[in-house]
């Protein structure tokens, strides 16, 4: 609808959609792992290496489409490079993965795994947070039922009991858990019709600038190939460790 609406009242000024899904961190530049904030995909990372999700929404066979920030990066230079003296007949593109790189939740939850079970995150306490099973998908309605049985009833319990024995605990306790577990209902709510979303994305028209790019910048191409990406190693020896290291200090 948004589309739409831009190309109704564009009159004659020159129109580009550039549309790119998750981003992640970069593959190379300006140099492999740049990242600023927790978002998408790795809220539920860093939660799982945590120690604190063991369970959350999702199918398997969902397709994430994600690309690295440098690749976006380089798909808008090349798009304003390209169309200085042209005005496209295709003017949206999508930067995404999906459909030439697919890379599913089954595959992040296989990765995250390995890499918290050879590499710990490691506590306040100097501890290693120790990872032993796979990150659980389910529905929404089977993770509030979780959530309901594993954190919401034992807090209440502890709650009653706490105000019993005249506050053993103090009282801040229970609402700063209440506040947790409203969030991650939240976060569940919100990631599920991504999480189970069985479409994926037609990159045709950015394909296509791919070949057109080769002939205006030779040697100087910039990549936004998805099918470049390694999706095993770039998650295990750069997005992963630099979301540990920068992101959640």
């Amino acid at each position: 609808m948004g589309e739409m609406l831009v190309v109704n009242q564009k009159d004659n000024v020159p129109l580009i959609i550039i549309r790119p899904t998750m981003i992640t961190s970069t593959n190379k530049d300006p140099f492999p792992g740049w990242i600023e904030g927790v978002r998408t995909m790795d809220s539920v990372i860093c939660g799982y290496g945590l120690g604190k999700l063991a369970c959350f929404v999702g199918n398997a066979n969902t397709v994430l489409d994600t690309i690295p920030a440098d690749l976006v990066v380089n798909c808008v230079i090349t798009t304003i490079v390209v169309h200085l003296d042209q005005d496209p007949n295709k003017f949206i593109y999508h930067i995404s993965s999906s459909l030439r790189n697919p890379f599913k939740i089954s595959d992040l939850i296989n990765i995250a795994y390995d890499y918290f079970v050879k590499n710990p995150w490691i506590d306040a306490n100097g501890k290693p947070i120790v990872t032993s099973k796979r990150l659980w998908l389910t529905s929404l309605d089977a993770f509030n039922n979780y959530m309901m049985f594993r954190y919401v009833m034992p807090l209440k319990v502890s709650n009653f009991v706490n105000k019993i024995f005249f506050r053993l605990f103090q009282n801040n306790t229970y609402d700063n858990n209440c506040k947790k577990i409203r969030m991650l209902k939240g976060l569940a709510k919100l990631y599920t019709p991504y999480a189970c979303f069985k479409g994926v994305f037609d990159d045709t028209n950015t394909e296509n600038l791919r070949r057109v790019a080769k002939g205006y910048m030779g040697n100087g191409e910039l990549d936004f190939d998805p099918t470049n990406i390694d999706w095993t190693n770039y998650m295990m020896n750069t997005h992963i460790p630099s979301l540990v290291k920068y992101a959640t200090k």
